[in-house]
């Protein structure tokens, strides 16, 4: 799949480089250079260092041959841009990961695009999933309207959870609940079945409002 990146910060810099990796045709723009030479130096993508304001700059790169956007700048009216941008060329596939609520509410009327709220690599690993085909993000988009939430757990020694593959804890948890990514404390885990979960992990999931609670006593 053929990438676009707008914005190389923390979160955007991590989705390029791990995209890049999976095999992915990634291109990056951010008008920051050096956030450009940190990018180009940890992965295989081409990286612009321009301004993503500059209508030109989508013609030069040829805009209407990628298969999805992801805007991810630090400033919400620069995504914005993006994201309405990527419309009229006709890009399917728009993700935005705003930084404030207002921004969300305000694009996802605006109907351009696709919306994330970002949670350090919590939100990168929403993106990155979403791009491999796991899973859909409609239910990432009703946490704006507060139907779900994004639940993270410690898992501690003693915990029922200890020991259960990711396939039998899935079983147990409420309906519409997802487990999103599981951390151990250096990097992320697929939450693949077979995966036994042990203690000092962190799962990350996403769970419907008001039953974190039920979700915390299947795992405890």
């Amino acid at each position: 799949m053929k990438i676009l990146v707008i914005g190389i910060g923390e979160i955007g810099r991590h989705i390029a480089s791990t995209l890049s990796m999976r095999g992915h045709d990634v291109v990056a723009i951010d008008k920051d250079k050096h956030k450009c030479e940190i990018l180009s130096r940890e992965a295989d993508v081409s990286v612009y260092n321009r301004d993503a304001t500059d209508p030109k700059l989508y013609e030069e790169i040829e805009l209407e041959t990628f298969d999805m956007v992801i805007a991810t700048t630090d400033r919400d009216e620069v995504n914005l841009f993006v994201a309405a941008v990527a419309h009229e060329y006709g890009i399917n596939k728009i993700i935005v990961i705003t930084r404030t609520q207002e921004a969300a509410h305000l694009i996802s009327t605006l109907g351009f695009a696709t919306i994330v709220i970002p949670s350090s690599v919590i939100s990168a690993k929403i993106v990155e999933s979403y791009v491999e085909g796991q899973y859909s993000l409609l239910p990432v988009i009703k946490t704006l309207s507060g139907e779900y939430s994004i639940y993270t757990i410690a898992i501690s020694p003693g915990d029922k959870a200890v020991g259960m593959k990711v396939g039998e804890l899935k079983k147990e948890l409420p309906k519409e609940s997802m487990i999103l990514a599981i951390f151990d404390g250096e990097k992320f885990i697929e939450p693949e079945d077979n995966v036994i979960i042990e203690e000092n992990y962190i799962l990350i999931l996403l769970v419907p409002a008001g039953e974190e609670q039920i979700v915390e006593g299947v795992i405890r």
